[in-house]
């Protein structure tokens, strides 16, 4: 908390349409910033500090300003939201020296970040930072879980979203991003882009003053252990955080704002200060990804035992095939002792390879990061000279600054094979998917694979909405939907074998196009799918990228979300409710006037509330000025998909 000093105003910077400004200060020789919202000051004045091994910085009041405009508009083919971002903001340099704070103001938010005019090597000491909303904001957040060995920087960036007051935060854990502020009026949450030779940006709770979180980062690992063969632990830390060369810019702190939560649903901030991808990407290919892991290779009626063997897969190829599936993921057990160089003697990999070009279908490969490090030309070359599509790269657990050059070296060496990746056991996405966007999705959430151990102590129910306004806001989030076993939360239970999900079948359906990724996984078994043929079109039909987003006004963290998005002429609609019943009026009057469509739907039916499984799947004709109200049970969604009739 800044003492009670003088403030003398630098400069302030407003977005196009007035309502959006951060302010830059100085209390005494401290450089601080705040932000308001509609004229109201959001968050109170805090201090703001690049740390630089040996470099001092003049008085502030040397400090030069620059005022400057800027417009981002750019097609953007691989971005899940929309076809084209068209921002415009309004920011100041302010200049100390080697140092320079840039500020921006877009109608979307607020966004800062550092940048260093030094020769050769610097080290980074510490970066400061702090956060303290004025008035008594509701704040969704999620801890760190399970940190190795009392480092909290090394974790799976998995957990359950909390809802409360700052000052109910534990102050002895990391809260991770995104965060999401809520006032009766406004909304902002809080995220970065461009984290690259820099460590993620990490919360506590200030044990000064209870209202206040403070910036916490990972410091420089020194020694590593890689002897699990799924992680490579950090065993000694130095007291700084990066050597980096002193010229350059660091990750852009972003404020994402809105008048309320479904204002920040498609907010393009991140993507659209991230570098934009150079050279030729058009041979990616977004997809859905028929997945066994999760239902562990659970196949029915085969005459042969389901497992990590060639017969098994050439029965995912298969679902594949039929449904227009680009891809499927062979996930752990193919690779003897996770050694990637090493394929168990069940899998014949040639043969599946060929077997799936044959059908149109690509295979996807999981490995550990740790048998991946310093090795990830030499094995992607092997892989893709075989016809692997690419590669889901887990448990890779940290944030600091080698693990930031790990995801950056590893996309552009994909990128030169022609590889796809997955990145799991992983922090939120920082707008690397616009630079290279052979990077298809992060996890870093709690997803579907936790109904695997994790009982109906755990409301997936609540979780999966307050994630929606907070860790989807950063980008790709491979969260897994589609489970075909579906229950109310009386029935849940927790299972590895024939795993379910909390809520209804319904509610499945509406993830898949509510949840950003540019690889959905299809969690459960081909056979479960194959059962329900005519669901399972209308599911594997959902796009991945859209030409533009919707969000209703009243969506809103633990009660209810309803989104509307466009690709081509079809219009795709999905909502999903909370722990009540909610009654949905369908946005028929943004449809263009004068066009029929023909309504494709699945929603809740009237035994949903106890039979999870059940649904309603139907087909009717509408314009705008229709009405249609939809029903969903407690913990149940719809999925309608429009096409315009001829």
């Amino acid at each position: 908390m800044i003492p009670a000093l003088a403030l003398s105003v630098l400069t302030t910077v407003s977005s196009p349409d007035g309502r959006n400004a951060i302010t830059i200060a100085s209390q005494g020789e401290q450089l601080v910033y705040s932000i308001a919202r509609d004229g109201v000051e959001r968050l109170a004045p805090e201090p703001l500090l690049l740390s630089i091994q040996g470099i001092s910085l003049p008085p502030i009041k040397e400090a030069t300003i620059e005022p400057f405009s800027q417009t981002f508009d750019a097609k953007t083919p691989f971005y899940t939201v929309r076809s084209r971002i068209h921002l415009e903001g309004n920011g100041a340099k302010i200049s100390l020296g080697v140092l320079t704070l840039t500020a921006l103001a877009t109608n979307q938010g607020i966004a800062y970040r550092w940048e260093t005019a030094l020769d050769g090597t610097q080290t980074i000491l510490n970066e400061t930072f702090s956060l303290r909303p004025m008035g008594e904001p509701d704040l969704l957040y999620a801890y760190n879980n399970r940190p190795y060995h009392g480092d909290l920087f090394q974790n799976s960036w998995e957990s359950i979203h909390q809802r409360g007051k700052i000052d109910s935060v534990d102050s002895k854990r990391l809260i991770y991003l995104p965060i999401t502020l809520l006032w009766k009026d406004a909304a902002i949450a809080l995220s970065e882009a461009e984290l690259k030779d820099y460590p993620g940006l990490n919360l506590r709770r200030s044990q000064e003053n209870k209202t206040c979180l403070t910036g916490s980062f990972a410091q420089y690992p020194l020694k590593e252990d890689g002897r699990d063969r799924r992680y490579s632990r950090v065993t000694q830390r130095a007291d700084w955080l990066v050597q980096t060369p002193g010229n350059r810019t660091y990750p852009w702190r972003i404020f994402m704002m809105a008048e309320n939560p479904a204002g920040l649903y498609g907010n393009d901030l991140i993507t659209a200060l991230s570098e934009p991808a150079t050279g030729d990407f058009m041979w990616v290919k977004p997809g859905q990804v028929s997945w066994e892991w999760w239902s562990r290779w659970g196949l029915d009626n085969v005459p042969f035992k389901p497992g990590v063997n060639t017969a098994t897969y050439k029965v995912f190829i298969d679902f594949a095939a039929t449904y227009n599936i680009p891809y499927i993921l062979m996930d752990e057990g193919w690779a003897q002792k996770l050694d990637v160089t090493r394929i168990v003697p069940e899998i014949n990999l040639p043969e599946l390879l060929a077997y799936a070009k044959g059908k149109g279908v690509r295979l996807l490969l999981w490995c550990t990061w740790q048998q991946l490090i310093g090795r990830q030309d030499e094995i992607f070359k092997r892989y893709a000279a075989m016809g692997v599509a690419g590669f889901k790269i887990d448990f890779i657990d940290r944030d600091d600054a080698r693990v930031a050059n790990f995801l950056y070296n590893t996309a552009a060496i994909a990128a030169k094979h022609h590889l796809v990746l997955l990145f799991h056991g992983i922090h939120k996405p920082t707008g690397l998917s616009r630079t290279f966007p052979n990077v298809l999705a992060y996890e870093g959430v709690y997803g579907l694979e936790q109904t695997g151990w994790a009982g109906n102590q755990v409301d997936y129910i609540t979780n999966d909405l307050r994630i929606t306004f907070t860790r989807l806001l950063a980008g790709p989030m491979d969260y897994t939907p589609g489970a075909m076993r579906n229950a109310p939360r009386s029935q849940f239970r927790a299972t590895t074998r024939r795993p379910m999900s909390m809520g209804t079948r319904c509610r499945q359906a509406a993830l898949a196009l509510l949840f950003d990724t540019n690889s959905r996984m299809l969690c459960d078994s081909a056979s479960a799918y194959m059962r329900e043929p005519e669901y399972t079109r209308l599911l594997t039909r959902v796009p991945l990228t859209f030409d533009d987003t919707w969000c209703a006004p009243d969506s809103a963290p633990d009660s209810r979300v309803l989104v509307l998005r466009r690709k081509g002429e079809t219009i795709w609609i999905a909502g999903m409710s909370g722990n009540k019943e909610e009654i949905f009026s369908v946005p028929l009057d943004r449809l263009p006037k004068g066009v029929v469509y023909h309504a494709e739907l699945v929603r809740d039916s009237p035994i949903s509330d106890c039979v999870g499984t059940d649904y309603i799947q139907e087909e009717r004709t509408v314009s705008s000025t229709d009405k249609l109200n939809i029903r969903c049970s407690p913990g149940g969604g719809f999925l309608i998909c429009l096409t315009p009739k001829q």
